[in-house]
């Protein structure tokens, strides 16, 4: 999805004529300054604005010509940030000045500083967190410039200026925006592995693990590169060795009871319980106890080595223990 500035052909001898106006006044503008700085901007005839949409992330992005990339970029589950890419190292490492600025055809308004941003010597010399960038999307969206100055790193006395454009952004922002709403609530690294704790008799899920299967189950529909989910139920040493067994299974199965009433396929399911084989705190304080009570659900993307046979859910049985599921059997490859 792209956006260029002046589409319609009716309109096509005047909006030619204001771009050699505006383009005019640019080179006037850029020919008093040339003397203080090297400029990198897209002509205003070919500045293109472009959404790249999906569930897992959404970039807004402008070419800049003879530079590189300006990128608003948001991941699913992350914060909105800023990228600047550039054809090869041009900027010096420190700090850069970040300006909002009006567009060379309007009179009015006076340059405004905004911030001040890293710079690593690369091909991404700068990376800007949510604060600054959902200020930079604010300030283009009312129509102003943004100006990126630094030093170039080869000792110039000149400094290099690299501008973003207002120009054909807002319907493009609007398309990210709507990106915006689509996202999933977690990317795959932050549901890759975690632990769900109990207290000593507790067994049922409580709403924070239910809330975060929720958002397990929403990924893994979206995601089909998501092969195995593998669900181990452990407890603390109290109590019996035997009941402990039973009760990591129930753990665990309870787990998977909710997983799978949400549409999550019954065939990525490995179920596993271990009782209090194996510990990951020490048993002697109740800090370490509680570390111990867990089920622990792992995703990955490698489909399993071994096959878990697993009856069909009984819709009769209780909801605590809807099936019952045999441990892992290992198949040799030969068979």
């Amino acid at each position: 999805m792209s956006i260029a500035f002046g589409h319609q052909p009716t309109f096509r001898y005047r909006y030619l004529s204001i771009v050699s106006i505006c383009l005019s006044i640019f080179s006037v503008s850029s020919a008093g300054v040339s003397s203080a700085s090297i400029t990198y901007v897209t002509r205003m005839d070919a500045i293109i604005w472009e959404v790249s949409a999906t569930k897992f992330a959404c970039r807004l992005s402008h070419v800049i010509h003879d530079f590189g990339t300006a990128t608003f970029e948001r991941r699913a589950g992350e914060n909105t940030r800023f990228i600047l890419a550039s054809q090869s190292p041009r900027m010096k490492s420190g700090s850069a000045t970040l300006i909002s600025q009006p567009p060379v055809w309007l009179s009015s308004g006076q340059p405004l500083t905004i911030a001040s941003v890293n710079v690593n010597h690369g091909v991404t010399p700068v990376k800007v967190k949510r604060k600054i960038s959902e200020r930079m999307l604010a300030e283009l969206q009312k129509g102003m410039d943004l100006h990126l100055v630094r030093d170039p790193w080869y000792g110039d006395s000149q400094t290099l200026k690299v501008i973003i454009p207002s120009v054909g952004f807002r319907k493009s922002h609007r398309d990210f925006l709507a990106c915006l709403g689509q996202l999933l609530p977690v990317s795959f690294s932050q549901i890759e592995k975690r632990s769900l704790y109990y207290n000593n008799n507790e067994e049922r899920l409580t709403k924070k693990v239910t809330a975060y299967l929720n958002k397990v189950a929403a990924y893994i529909k979206e995601d089909p590169s998501v092969k195995s989910i593998y669900i181990d139920g452990h407890t603390d040493s109290e109590g019996v060795r035997s009941e402990n067994l039973t009760k990591s299974k129930q753990r665990a199965q309870r787990v998977v009871d909710y997983l799978l009433n949400r549409n999550v396929p019954e065939s990525a399911i490995i179920v596993r319980w271990h009782g209090e084989r194996y510990q990951v705190a020490s048993n002697q304080t109740s800090k370490g106890r509680a570390k111990n009570r867990r089920v622990t659900i792992r995703l990955s993307k490698k489909r399993p080595r071994h096959v878990v046979t697993q009856p069909k859910r009984d819709k009769m049985s209780e909801p605590a223990l809807k099936s019952d599921v045999i441990k892992d059997e290992v198949i040799p490859k030969n068979k």
